[in-house]
């Protein structure tokens, strides 16, 4: 007879925490944690490493290997297109706490990708759609006491041609994320 508290615990391990986000490369990130650091100057807050800054497009939660695999099916299925994103503005969330960075206006091929992710992950896995409307933002710091005397920035143009499935483990030195999969923006390339 099968161990079944062994097969549960092997189970278990396969559960992985995930979500789909835009990841800018270094530069972009390097340049985004330096707006942060200008804008808290020396105020207390816990600001988020460079390489973590990214914009999340559907969160999944903690899935199994099989809503994982319904996931990156869904993920490759969806033909968005590439655009250009310029974060230009740091906004601040009271409520959270939580400093951002983001674009004045956001690219409809980025509201597209955001709600077609999320419309396909809903009919095709099972997942619950977002109900909240969908801002693209970069966390900058979180635990900042109140908005930072507001300062310009200097933008930040972006060339987005691809999106990420990430996962993330959060340890005590706080979230480690790792890119798990990815897929290029290539747009419509059929022609008649």
């Amino acid at each position: 007879m099968p161990n079944i508290c062994a097969m549960t615990d092997e189970n278990a391990d396969q559960r992985q925490r995930l979500f789909f986000a835009l990841w800018p490369d270094a530069e972009i990130q390097g340049a985004l944690a330096e707006h942060a650091c200008q804008a808290l100057d020396r105020r207390r807050a816990r600001r988020l490493p460079a390489e973590n800054l990214h914009i999340t497009l559907a969160f999944l939660g903690e899935v199994d290997a099989d809503t994982r695999a319904c996931a990156e099916a869904t993920a490759a299925g969806l033909s968005g297109e590439p655009f250009g994103l310029s974060i230009d503005r740091l906004g601040y969330w009271p409520q959270k706490n939580l400093l951002w960075a983001g674009p004045s206006t956001t690219p409809a091929a980025l509201e597209r990708l955001a709600a077609d992710l999320g419309e396909a992950l809903a009919s095709d896995c099972g997942f619950e759609r977002e109900q909240r409307a969908f801002k693209a933002h970069l966390t900058l710091a979180r635990k900042v006491p109140k908005m930072p005397p507001r300062i310009a920035i200097e933008p930040v143009d972006w060339p987005v041609e691809r999106f990420v499935l990430v996962a993330s483990e959060t340890g005590p030195q706080g979230a480690t994320y790792t890119i798990v999969g990815e897929w290029p923006l290539t747009g419509d390339t059929a022609s008649d």
